[in-house]
Order: C-alpha cells, then sequence, then structure tokens
C-alpha cells in the first residue's frame, strides 16, 4: 500500500494524519527531497531517514497532529553540536502538514431536525448517517441520496460505526432512555463532538442516569446541551443550522465570534474619565469590551497621568499601553473604537449611551452620594454605579464598593455602598495632609509636574494671587490641569509620603480593583 493509499484509508476512517516531506537537504542527509512518510496518533508509516532525526521528526508531527504546533517546516542539523546530534554532517528541512480525516456526522432521531439537519451537513462537505430504531422514521427517501439511514437500536449501530476526532454525534431522539444509549455510545466511541438536543430537565436526567452507570464528569462535561450555538429564531432548521454551526466551529477549534472589524453589541459607556474611571476603562478594554468615555467640557481630573479623560486637555493620552483620545462627535468616536482606540466624548448626561442603543452603562463619576448625577436603570441593559448614591435594584443593577478596606471592590446586587466619610486614603500616617486644596476662588497654575519631589512648605502652585503650599515631603501624584477656575476647597491634587517608590504613571491598585469588580457585574449580568 502506498503513503498516499494509507493516507486516503485514513481519512475516510476519519482519522487525521501528519504528511512530512522533505523539502531541502543540504550535505549529507540520509534521505533525499521529495520522500515522505505518514505519521498518525499512534503509527507511522513510510520513512524520512530513520534515526534520531526521524524520531524528532516524528515527535514535531504529534504536536501538531495534537494541535500543539502549527503545521510548517522544521529544519534537523545533522552534525556536532546541532540540534539532532548526528554527525552526517548535513542538514535537512522536513514540511510537516496535518491531513484531516473525513468529517463525520452520526444523527440518532431521524425526526424533524434531522431531516434538517442532514442535507445542510452534507452540502458542507460532512458524511452523514442517520439512525433510528423505528422503521417509518429509518427512511431513506426523507434524506439525501448520499445520507446512510441505518435502522436498528441506537446504542448498538452507533457502538459499531467507526468514530474519532473528526465524528461528530447528535443525540436528538423521542426519549431520555434512548438518548442516554445514543450519547454513552458517542462517548465510548471517543467521538468529537457530542450533543443532545434536550430540555434542560431531559438534559440533567440522561446525564444523572449516565453517572450513576459509571461515566465521569470528565467525560459527561463534553456533552453539549443545550445543543448548538445561540442564533435565535425556532424551529428546526434554526435548530439545525446551530447544531451544525457549532459543530464546525468546535472541529475547527475557531470561537464563534463575530469578525466585524467594530462589534458594538457589548458596547461599553463609562461616565467619567478620572483615574479610578479609567482603572474600570482598562480592565473592560484588556477583556475586549468596546469602550466609550464621556465627560465634562473641562473636567477636573487630579491623577492626569492615569485618566483618559486627560485627552480632552492634551488631545491623546496613553494609560499603560491603552490609549484614550478625544472625539468630536459620535462618528469620530465609533472610527476610534475601531483602531482599538478609547473614545472621549464631551457628554455630560451621556447621550451616546441611548444613540448607540448601548448594552452597558457604568457610573464612575464618583459624585459620593454628593449629587443626582442622572444614572437610571434602564438607561442600558447593564447599568453598574460606582460608590455612595446608588442603591443596586432601584436605580441601578450593581453598586461596586469604592470605600477602601475589606469591602473594596466588592460587587452589591442589593444595596447600596458605604457612605462617603470624607476621608481622603491614609499613607504613612497622613489622610488629608496629602491633598493640595484651593485656598480660594480663582484660577488655578501650577508650579510643579506630577511625578516631582517636593517638601513640605514649598510652593506648588497658586489660586489667583494665592499660594498652594505641601503640607508634607513626597512625590506628586496629582494635579488638576493648570488654567482651570476652582472654588475654595476644590482637590487640586495629591503629595504621596512613599515619594519615588510611587509610579504617577500605574493605575493605582484600587482603580484596578475597582475596575475587577465592574468587570464582574457585567460579565454577571449582561
Amino acid at each position: 500500500m502506498s503513503l498516499f493509499e494509507r493516507l486516503d484509508e485514513l481519512a475516510a476512517q476519519g482519522e487525521p494524519a501528519a504528511l512530512l516531506t522533505i523539502v531541502r537537504k543540504d550535505g549529507s542527509a540520509p534521505r533525499d527531497v521529495g520522500d515522505k512518510m505518514v505519521v498518525t496518533s499512534d503509527e507511522e508509516h513510510g520513512t524520512i531517514g530513520g534515526g534520531t532525526v526521524e524520531h524528532l521528526a516524528v515527535q514535531d508531527a504529534r504536536s501538531v497532529l495534537a494541535g500543539a504546533d502549527d503545521p510548517g517546516v522544521r529544519t534537523y542539523e545533522l552534525e556536532r553540536g546541532g540540534n539532532t546530534g548526528m554527525v552526517c554532517g548535513g542538514e535537512m528541512d522536513v514540511f510537516i502538514d496535518r491531513v484531516r480525516g473525513q468529517a463525520r456526522l452520526y444523527i440518532a432521531g431521524g425526526g424533524h431536525i434531522s431531516v434538517e439537519l442532514a442535507p445542510l451537513a452534507e452540502r458542507l462537505g460532512y458524511a452523514v448517517t442517520v439512525v433510528d430504531d423505528r422503521e417509518a422514521y429509518a427512511d431513506p427517501a426523507k434524506f439525501p441520496d448520499e445520507t446512510d439511514v441505518i435502522h436498528g437500536d441506537y446504542g448498538d449501530v452507533l457502538s459499531d460505526l467507526e468514530m474519532g476526532t473528526e465524528t461528530a454525534v447528535a443525540v436528538a431522539t423521542r426519549s431520555g432512555t434512548f438518548d442516554q444509549d445514543a450519547v454513552a455510545a458517542a462517548l465510548d466511541g471517543e467521538a468529537g463532538y457530542v450533543g443532545l438536543v434536550a430540555s434542560e430537565t431531559k438534559a440533567d436526567h440522561v446525564l444523572d442516569s449516565l453517572a450513576k452507570s459509571g461515566y465521569g464528569h470528565r467525560e459527561l462535561s463534553r456533552v453539549r446541551t443545550p445543543v448548538g450555538l445561540d442564533l435565535g429564531g425556532s424551529g428546526p432548521a434554526v435548530v439545525a443550522l446551530s447544531i451544525l454551526s457549532e459543530v464546525t466551529m468546535d472541529r475547527h477549534d475557531a470561537t464563534g465570534e463575530r469578525a466585524t472589524r467594530l462589534d458594538l453589541d457589548d458596547l461599553v459607556i463609562v461616565r467619567g474619565g478620572g483615574d479610578l474611571g479609567s482603572g474600570v476603562v482598562y480592565r473592560l478594554q484588556q477583556a475586549d469590551f468596546p469602550v466609550i468615555v464621556t465627560e465634562v467640557e473641562q473636567p477636573t481630573v487630579v491623577r492626569r497621568a492615569v485618566a483618559f479623560g486627560s485627552s480632552l486637555y492634551e488631545d491623546e493620552v496613553t494609560v499603560e499601553g491603552v490609549t484614550g483620545r478625544a472625539a468630536a462627535d459620535i462618528d469620530e468616536a465609533l472610527e476610534l473604537l475601531a483602531d482599538d482606540v478609547v473614545p472621549v466624548l464631551v457628554d455630560p448626561e451621556a447621550a451616546v449611551a441611548d444613540d448607540l442603543d448601548a448594552a452597558i452603562l457604568v457610573d464612575a463619576i464618583m459624585a459620593k452620594g454628593a449629587f443626582d448625577t442622572g444614572t437610571r436603570r434602564g438607561d442600558a441593559d447593564v447599568v453598574v454605579g460606582m460608590g455612595p448614591g446608588f442603591e443596586a435594584g432601584e436605580d441601578v443593577d450593581a453598586v461596586v464598593e469604592t470605600d477602601r478596606g475589606h469591602e473594596l471592590g466588592r460587587v452589591l446586587y442589593e444595596g447600596a455602598a458605604s457612605e462617603y466619610d470624607g476621608e481622603p486614603g491614609e499613607r504613612r500616617g497622613y489622610t488629608h495632609e496629602r491633598v493640595l486644596r484651593a485656598p480660594a476662588d480663582g484660577e488655578w497654575t501650577p508650579t510643579v509636574a506630577i511625578g516631582d519631589s517636593v517638601t513640605a512648605g514649598d510652593v506648588v502652585g497658586t489660586v489667583g494671587d494665592q499660594p498652594v503650599e505641601t503640607e508634607i515631603d513626597g512625590l506628586v501624584r496629582g494635579l488638576v490641569h493648570g488654567g482651570l477656575g476652582v472654588s475654595e476647597g476644590t482637590k487640586l491634587g495629591d503629595v504621596d509620603p512613599r515619594g519615588e517608590s510611587v509610579d504617577p504613571t500605574k493605575i493605582s491598585d484600587k482603580a484596578l480593583c475597582l475596575g475587577g469588580g465592574v468587570l464582574e457585574a457585567v460579565l454577571r449580568l449582561r
């Protein structure tokens, strides 16, 4: 039997194989360019030279078969000190390709779903077999000519059919007992895909019965039920399409995600681009959510180096590798999203959430209950409030605790966060002393920059003609933008007594913690 005949035989059996071909030879090597061999998970056919070089190539081939490595050219050095340890004195390139077996679909049950599923699968190149224990349903006239239709007991027939990683079994019989027999045969045959069409109650009964008969949780976790991808719609044709979509997705190890350049189904609007809101934006963006930030025209952003709201002053800001950029309107915001940039819109009321039918709205204004921000449950599919001023289950769907301590970042699905106590976070015994505040009404003009080291008594800026002094030594971690008109008592910045051990360009632990809480709420509620 030739190698290609063996490949055809393996493909017909549904068993994948690797084809190894010598594509380059330099110097002394045991075989010539064009020589081939076939490798399966447990067999080898032909040779490309034997010895260590072949042993290594076979290992590489099985790694490709297992999906651990991609097909491609591997170089084997046949000289002392090379990667084979051989001393022939040459070099050999071997192309390793994965040859898929024939895709098979076995359908247990010849009813309405089977009648729709079989022809669809045939069109996509699957070899289809339908099994039913009722003669009227095991009628070849109901199916394409290429479909094998077998009348017999589900368990017995499926147990006699060849199965492997390229085999999918869709179980849609009329009875839980027959479902159990068919699923058991598919698991025993190590089918690559096992799907069960059943209600939740019926599926639980089938899986519980299989567990009692000795099947382990690892085996039962392979059974897809509810079966198929969630495509919406109803009826046998839609169910058939959803099953085959899932079978094909699994066979090609694909994600099933949209391939569009920009998917707004999970669009998140974050109200407030300060440092804490930016921690939320960062977490969501890293989890592949498209995020738009809304702000007032001149936000009083203190920790500007880690706040996307700063882009309204500087046009663009990069926070730990994520770029935020000011957007003039919704069209520009969508263009930025398509380029994986976080758009920042001047939109105090977050009207964009309604305009784009946002899935998620996060209120990160951090009003601390001092005023009503206007965020309401129903502004999006999922609405999350940060800190005091919101009640989960009433005006928002979830609240994230912002008070430092054991509860920081905890998500509340009922009730409210801790009330704001007015106490800044403690750093080396300092609280209020860390905060720089306006001594009067006027225009703020800083004389230091974020990242500068200061000493107690240093003037860090002025409000009008009034100097602003730091009370402690440390590193300037935050400053609001110069030129802002501020009121007496407005927070202008903060000094961290830990000094240069703090990196003001990195998102704080608190901001990341809050971002994690918001991400939990979004994933749970969306």
